[in-house]
């Protein structure tokens, strides 16, 4: 499943774990995925269900406006960190201040992973080159954490987990779940972000990216829940 993703690439278990709880809810005849492009669109031969390719940062545009139309249906936005939180941005919070009723998910690896690489307003300025050089010149706080933008709004659930070893995909996969209870219960709008690696564009092995993630990227963003309701 998923062959057309680089090797260690976090969509592969993201999506996997969607898989799991769509099928442990028997909600695939009425769940649609709308996706972003970029390695989104490297997903779609393989979903098991409906799903739409969408503009660059439109995917919570498109996702409204089906399920305005189409109210039975389970919406699910999967989307990575720079359609998410910079083009998408503003889609992002007009979405939570009127706590649509949205199903999404964000990976964040700090890049524009599909284009080379460049920096997406989730980079920690952690790379290859100085993950073992003094760390003090590095602008952890202007990278973009969700909570800080959200936390003033009447949404329904947001948590961050990261997919790295059993232990935090496992937990991945509570969130999530607890995230598709939620909003199979109250609707509203749900989301959980994921801390993924992409070995490729960090010029990593699988292993130093996921050490990378673990040692140093999760210092900066915290893991957890944030809203429960």
């Amino acid at each position: 499943m998923y062959d057309m993703l680089c090797k260690g690439c976090g969509h592969r278990t993201a999506m996997s774990i969607i898989d799991r709880i769509i099928k442990e809810y028997g909600i695939k005849e009425k769940t649609i995925v709308f996706l972003d492009v970029a390695c989104c669109s490297l997903l779609m031969d393989d979903i098991e269900y409906d799903d739409v390719m969408c503009p660059h940062g439109r995917v919570l545009d498109v996702s409204r406006g089906y399920k305005m139309l189409r109210k039975d249906k389970v919406v699910i936005s999967y989307m990575g960190d720079g359609a998410a939180y910079a083009i998408g941005i503003e889609e992002m919070i007009h979405s939570a201040r009127e706590n649509f009723d949205i199903f999404a998910i964000v990976i964040n690896n700090g890049l524009y992973s599909m284009t080379g690489g460049q920096f997406a307003p989730t980079f920690t300025g952690i790379d290859r080159k100085n993950i073992d050089s003094d760390k003090s010149e590095l602008n952890f706080d202007k990278v973009l954490k969700i909570e800080n933008l959200l936390k003033s709004f009447n949404i329904n659930y947001l948590a961050r987990c990261a997919l790295t070893d059993k232990e935090n995909i496992d937990f991945s996969y509570e969130c999530i779940k607890k995230q598709m209870d939620i909003y199979m219960r109250k609707g509203g709008f749900c989301l959980t972000e994921l801390i993924s690696p992409c070995p490729t564009n960090y010029k990593m092995t699988i292993k130093e990216n996921i050490d990378l993630i673990d040692e140093n990227i999760k210092q900066v963003y915290k893991i957890g829940e944030f809203i429960v309701k």
